[in-house]
């Protein structure tokens, strides 16, 4: 049977990503990285420094039936699996990420009349039409989405004009 390729997590040794991706990419998988900067404190300086968004994962586009093959690349631990399957990752999801990169770093929230847990939905900007809940984190307002299957959360800034609230 032939499989459609579906974007699937993997589970890397810890610190490992970087290298499993560019040995995925070098065996002709399509794997992605989602990288982020921030700034790194030494004793002597700071510098601006790509760390993985996701500690211990990749994101490779494989037909089902190539995941054995995949897992075995070093530095691989495991799929990330749900119900003893390999948890497919909707493509909508893996774009959403793309596009939290690529945005702006954040939006400055002036005026809401969402209250904590309210389901929201983004109107426009880059992350429009995507779904989350109102959250109120550190003194800001921030949309959260959740990405299924790997159980991280991104917290993200949104201008209360670009959210709606979904009854």
């Amino acid at each position: 049977m032939i499989y459609e390729p579906r974007w699937y997590a993997l589970y890397t040794r810890p610190r490992f990503e970087k290298k499993v991706v560019e040995l995925l990419l070098e065996q002709q998988y399509e794997a992605w990285l989602p990288l982020h900067k921030v700034v790194r404190q030494w004793s002597d300086r700071k510098k601006k420094v790509e760390v993985p968004l996701f500690n211990g994962y990749v994101f490779i586009r494989i037909p089902k039936n190539g995941i054995y093959e995949a897992v075995q690349t070093d530095g691989v631990a495991r799929v990330v699996r749900f119900q003893g399957e390999p948890a497919p990752i909707r493509d909508d999801q893996i774009e959403l990420i793309r596009k939290i990169l690529i945005g702006p770093d954040a939006f400055e929230v002036t005026e809401t009349s969402f209250t904590r847990g309210d389901l929201v939905r983004v109107t426009d900007g880059p992350l429009k039409g995507h779904e989350g809940r109102w959250v109120n984190w550190r003194g800001k307002k921030r949309v959260t989405i959740e990405l299924d299957h790997i159980h991280h959360v991104l917290l993200v800034e949104v201008p209360a004009v670009y959210i709606e609230k979904i009854d």
